[in-house]
């Protein structure tokens, strides 16, 4: 089993080759498929997946705090909250 990596504002993430994101027209549904599991996304996850583009975490972070008008604190925890946990289900690679 690999290690675990403790996620920090400086990291950058992305979806591992074998963790697909998928809109399901005929559900209306956005999810991401993993091997043997398929995950159904909202929409606020949506965003964050699809903010994975090789930025660190805390430039995604401070594009969303200016985007929103929100608390960049409360936009963090929130954040790093599902990406950990993204991460430690191993749907998540170091960029």
């Amino acid at each position: 089993m690999a290690e675990r990596i403790e996620l920090t504002e400086a990291h950058a993430v992305r979806l591992k080759r074998s963790v697909r994101q998928r809109h399901d027209k005929a559900r209306g549904i956005d999810t991401l498929l993993a091997p043997e599991r398929v995950v159904v996304l909202d929409q606020t996850s949506v965003m964050i997946v699809e903010a994975l583009d090789g930025r660190s975490i805390g430039a995604i972070l401070d594009d969303f705090a200016a985007r929103f008008a929100a608390p960049r604190e409360l936009i963090a925890k929130d954040v790093l909250t599902m990406l950990q946990d993204f991460a430690d289900k191993g749907y998540l690679e170091l960029a």
